[in-house]
């Protein structure tokens, strides 16, 4: 499995600004958070990331992409952002790994969830 290889998840979400998000589009190299206050492209943050049956967990990452309403770069997904995942430690990629084997693949996306070029 690669880290583009992207899954759509069932109850996948993560804790953003104080909020659950849905998280779609999952890899082992980033996520799709849906959100109707996204941050700006760029920025570098924890989230708190939850996976069906699993304790949440923390993971460190960069903001790579914006779906704008007004502009959006991927219309088939809400308002949000595209997370790179950056740090991660072994037992939650683990935890990742397990889910996607067992979930659906999504096709044509980057692995943040970002319409391939």
């Amino acid at each position: 499995m690669k880290a583009s290889d992207r899954f759509q998840v069932e109850n996948a979400t993560c804790r953003y600004d104080g909020q659950v998000c849905q998280v779609s589009n999952l890899s082992l190299g980033g996520f799709f958070v849906a959100t109707p206050r996204p941050p700006m492209a760029g920025q570098f943050f924890e989230l708190e990331l939850t996976l069906a049956s699993r304790e949440p967990f923390t993971l460190l990452g960069k903001v790579t992409w914006v779906n704008d309403p007004r502009a959006p770069r991927s219309p088939q997904l809400p308002q949000g952002f595209g997370f790179k995942i950056t740090r991660i430690g072994l037992a939650e990629k683990v935890a990742i790994v397990d889910l996607l084997r067992r979930s659906a693949p999504v096709d044509g996306r980057a692995a943040d969830g970002r319409p391939a070029d």
